[in-house]
């Protein structure tokens, strides 16, 4: 708002141009105000006789300006305000079609708008980088959508979308969380119609994926192959008939690798449990939390490193030493028999030392 005196020279006859937005004192020359940001819309017109928009139009976004080309009323719009109404279209047709809320679409236009400024869509899909936009607030917001859902909209390869995914995060240094199988485990659970047991089984899989977290199976593990082991495990539990082939079609998984999972599961000691021995882990109404004595006892384990706690590949690389271990020679005829206690002594001393 321009002010009613000068403060230079308390005047106040004030000389104030609308269209140029300047205000300018008459008796000594301040310059009040310039460059004011008006309401109105007011024209100039030329040598040649073309009228021209005075002043530019800021936008919401205040990214860029509308530019006054010749003719009566002419705007002429920025490519990058052209490109960030496209983007918020598209953000919009693809929450949509996977039934994200506003609040997913407005975190995602702002994460284009950043995109946009930094030149990140120059020589890319619009389409792609919406995607990546939307799939960042997914992972965010700890949604059950993947990445390749998006792939299937957009109909074009997730390699291709996972690539552009890593390159935007590394740009805006986005560190994002490992993916929580669990998120994904009553969506594919309702997928596979167990109708009224459908949340029986879900809380079954629940906890035997929280068992293979203990395990180390999740660990540098996609989530897709460890929903379909623990559905698949959780299915013949409450005694419904799902093939290996059906769980790898609602996971998007291919046969191989939910065997491996499977067999990953079997190395393990939860395999052996019964059902009833297996649920008497966990604390009553609990799908993840296990009950205090089981828990203080895996803790005082956990980094120890033994067969139980110790990762699948470890397992594997114990087995073969331990196979490759030459035996120890027999003790020679002469020798005396040792006596109980240095019996009891040495084997605990190669106890320690295969401990160690």
């Amino acid at each position: 708002m321009v002010a009613s005196a000068c403060p230079k020279c308390a005047s106040t006859d004030i000389d104030t141009d609308g269209a140029r937005g300047e205000a300018v004192c008459e008796n000594c020359g301040h310059v009040l105000e310039e460059c004011a940001i008006v309401s109105e819309v007011t024209f100039s017109e030329n040598a040649g006789g073309a009228s021209s928009v005075v002043g530019s139009f800021v936008p919401e976004s205040g990214l860029s300006s509308f530019r006054g080309g010749p003719g009566y009323g002419g705007f002429g719009k920025d490519s990058r305000e052209v490109t960030l109404a496209n983007g918020k279209r598209i953000i919009q047709h693809i929450a949509g079609l996977l039934r994200l809320n506003q609040h997913h679409v407005d975190v995602a236009q702002r994460f284009f708008q950043q995109a946009v400024q930094r030149n990140f869509i120059q020589g890319r899909r619009t389409h792609t980088v919406v995607a990546v936009c939307l799939y960042i607030v997914c992972r965010k917001q700890k949604t059950s959508h993947m990445l390749i859902d998006f792939a299937e909209v957009l109909q074009t390869d997730v390699y291709e979308l996972g690539s552009v995914f890593l390159k935007f995060c590394k740009l805006l240094h986005i560190r994002l969380d490992p993916i929580d199988p669990s998120l994904y485990i009553h969506r594919f659970a309702s997928m596979l119609e167990f109708h009224e047991k459908t949340q029986q089984v879900a809380s079954t899989a629940l906890r035997i994926v929280a068992r293979m977290n203990r395990d180390w199976m999740i660990t540098g593990r996609r989530p897709a192959g460890i929903c379909g082991a623990g559905l698949l495990i959780a299915a013949k539990m409450h005694h419904f008939k799902r093939t290996e082939a059906q769980i790898a079609q609602v996971v998007r998984i291919c046969d191989s690798t939910l065997r491996k999972r499977l067999n990953e599961f079997d190395d393990t000691d939860a395999s052996a449990m019964t059902i009833a021995k297996f649920n008497s882990l966990f604390k009553t109404g609990s799908n993840s939390d296990f009950i205090d004595s089981y828990e203080a006892k895996r803790e005082q384990d956990r980094w120890l490193w033994t067969n139980q706690c110790a990762p699948p590949i470890l397992k594997s690389r114990r087995k073969t030493a331990n196979a490759q271990t030459p035996s120890s020679p027999a003790p020679s005829e002469g020798s005396s028999t040792s006596t109980p206690s240095n019996a009891g002594a040495g084997g605990g001393g190669s106890g320690g030392g295969g401990g160690g």
